[in-house]
């Protein structure tokens, strides 16, 4: 105590200081893990959840949320509809010199699992839930930048004896200025990338330039899928087609831009070396034969002689809700990638948000 009494008033502040912080570092944690579980477990509409730990990190402004998981209420807490290993916000520093309180969220190794199923208890879409309040309950700022790192999304399908499980793993992305705070002058300042694997083996990219502060949506993207297998999709293609794939490989390239509440762009879809029969197939259903042979017949007609590929370019454009399909220019492309000129399997880059034009009023 004669020590303390020694210290003059800004050594008794600053002693205070360090001791008010030292109690936040020990009881805060425990307090905000109880809340955010108590929030979890009682307050969602028809799901329930928790975390494992929550963690304070003063120095640098951030916090950490870790064993996240939901799942729908009745449901098995060890098959959520999303879980995350850990939840990292920290303050966006760049953001406070400019007087804008953001924050930077990292997300690491995140999965969501969606379960179609004919029984409603299995099945789990993530319907019946506001995941803004949720959202805003795990991560209270507005957000300067996003990163996602080895994350998952499935599409599940269990009422089969072989289940349907359509998915993407080795996701990583990014979203960059998205409060603007570098003041860039462009009207698309944020940039966003993403790239996964589709089923284990198929590369898939995007990226985009947006600008998320205007009303309506304004962004200018792009994306591609190459070289899927369509036989691992198989389980798919049955339960919603029906019909399967002996061998096939499905490339997609996408272009859209979008200003002023409509939307332009383009899709390309290959199949190349298609083959929908086996010698020794056995059509489950009559449907399943009508389907593969109608596949078939049309990838004998219009498969590109030598690149063997089937191929189409779609193109729409009209109101962002409610985009009006090109569908005979999609059909005279596809003739005429059999039978005249290929189309190029890649991305265009042909469009632009001043490509757009403004729909006249009435």
């Amino acid at each position: 105590m004669k020590y303390f009494n020694k210290l003059g008033t800004t050594g008794k502040v600053i002693l205070g200081v360090v001791l008010l912080l030292v109690v936040v570092r020990i009881f805060l944690p425990a307090g905000m893990k109880y809340g955010i579980n108590w929030y979890l477990g009682n307050k969602m509409e028809n799901y329930e959840g928790r975390i494992d730990d929550f963690d304070l990190t003063l120095y640098r402004g951030a916090y950490q949320i870790e064993g996240l998981k939901i799942w729908k209420k009745g449901a098995d807490p060890e098959q959520p509809l999303i879980s995350a290993e850990q939840l990292n916000l920290s303050i966006a520093w760049r953001a406070l010199l400019k007087k804008e309180f953001l924050g930077d969220l990292s997300v690491q190794r995140a999965k969501i699992v969606l379960s179609d199923s004919k029984d409603e208890k299995k099945e789990d879409l993530g319907q019946g839930q506001d995941w803004r309040a949720v959202f805003k309950k795990l991560i209270p700022l507005r957000l300067e930048s996003v990163k996602v790192a080895d994350s998952s999304f499935n599409f599940v399908n269990r009422d089969f004896k072989v289940p349907v499980d359509v998915r993407l793993d080795r996701i990583e992305g990014r979203v960059d200025n998205i409060r603007n705070t570098d003041e860039n002058k462009d009207p698309l300042p944020t940039r966003a990338s993403v790239v996964a694997r589709m089923q284990g083996h198929a590369d898939v990219k995007g990226q985009a330039r947006l600008n998320l502060l205007s009303k309506v949506p304004t962004f200018d993207t792009d994306a591609q899928l190459q070289n899927l297998k369509l036989e691992t999709l198989n389980e798919f293609f049955i339960a919603y087609g029906p019909f399967t794939f002996t061998r096939g490989q499905f490339s997609l390239y996408m272009e859209s831009v979008s200003r002023d509440g409509r939307i332009k762009g383009y899709a390309k879809p290959f199949i190349k070396d298609l083959d929908v029969i086996d010698d020794k197939e056995s059509f489950k259903s009559m449907g399943q034969a009508f389907n593969e042979v109608g596949l078939a017949l049309v990838n004998l007609i219009l498969r590109d002689g030598d690149s063997k590929s089937l191929g189409a370019r779609i193109e729409f454009e009209g109101a962002s809700k409610a985009p009006s399909i090109d569908k005979w220019g999609a059909f005279w492309s596809s003739v005429q990638n059999g039978f005249f000129e290929s189309i190029h399997q890649s991305l265009e880059h042909s469009i632009s948000p001043k490509d757009l034009k403004k729909e006249k009023s009435p």
